[in-house]
């Protein structure tokens, strides 16, 4: 039994001697960030296969374990990089099999459990269109180079989208973009998205060109203003006669 809690990374189908040095350290860095960067120590890089062993401390173990899950489930961008780097080898090693494996208080490599097996093929996919309506808040707009202009919004479910749109329609909404920002109205955007579909049963949004809009007020951000408004006419200053220029003056508006 050792204090340190052992990760894996091993390669088999394959030898030490036929991977670069570039490629391991490489696959060294997205295995550590799979795992979460802190507290991580190297052990050692050795044949017999090609193997790639880090140490935490075992407190560690289950924090870190969580995170290699975590970070898989959410096919983060360090799992690609492992899997492109072994996708070229694969060309010439067709055996080649990529495996994680650790435990908690192991000595020997014997000891060692797997814990994933690093599916390495492109997932078939294929795209499709459809009409889409997409409702959310207005983020940012940003001017295309060719003949569109980009915004982005935030959707209920918290995720971001952007937007493409025509010229024509960006000019429709310029006049409505007070109201977005400042009393945080919706917009509702209907159009065209390109969907793709993956063999592991994800869709994934491509892109989205919107065809046309419609602005959803903020009665709770209206009704907030309203109520303002009047309070601070009770003060007196709606007596004046020009109240509404005043009362934005004294907001600094």
């Amino acid at each position: 039994m050792t204090d340190k809690s052992t990760f894996v990374l091993k390669l088999s189908g394959i030898d030490l001697s036929d991977v670069t040095a570039g490629d391991m350290a490489r696959m060294l860095s997205d295995f550590c960030k799979l795992l979460g960067n802190d507290e991580l120590y190297l052990d050692s890089i050795y044949s017999g296969s090609a193997v790639t062993k880090i140490y935490t401390d075992r407190d560690l173990y289950i924090p870190k374990l969580e995170k290699l899950n975590k970070n898989i489930a959410n096919n983060h961008s360090a799992l690609n990089g492992i899997q492109s780097v072994i996708r070229r080898y694969a060309k010439n090693f067709s055996q080649i099999e990529a495996n994680i494996l650790a435990s908690r208080t192991a000595v020997n490599d014997d000891e060692l459990e797997q814990v994933y097996n690093i599916d390495y093929q492109k997932a078939i996919s294929h795209t499709f269109e459809q009409n889409e309506t997409f409702i959310g808040k207005l983020l940012k707009p940003a001017q295309g180079n060719d003949e569109t202009d980009h915004f982005t919004i935030l959707l209920a479910n918290e995720n971001k989208i952007s937007v493409e749109l025509d010229k024509n329609l960006s000019f429709q909404i310029a006049p409505f973009l007070e109201a977005l920002w400042r009393h945080e109205s919706l917009i509702e955007f209907s159009g065209i998205a390109k969907y793709e579909y993956q063999d592991n049963y994800q869709v994934k949004l491509n892109g989205f060109n919107a065809l046309s809009f419609r602005v959803i007020p903020n009665t709770t951000t209206a009704n907030l203003w309203m109520k303002e408004f009047i309070a601070m006419g009770e003060s007196g200053w709606q007596k004046e006669e020009e109240p509404i220029r005043i009362w934005l003056e004294e907001r600094h508006l």
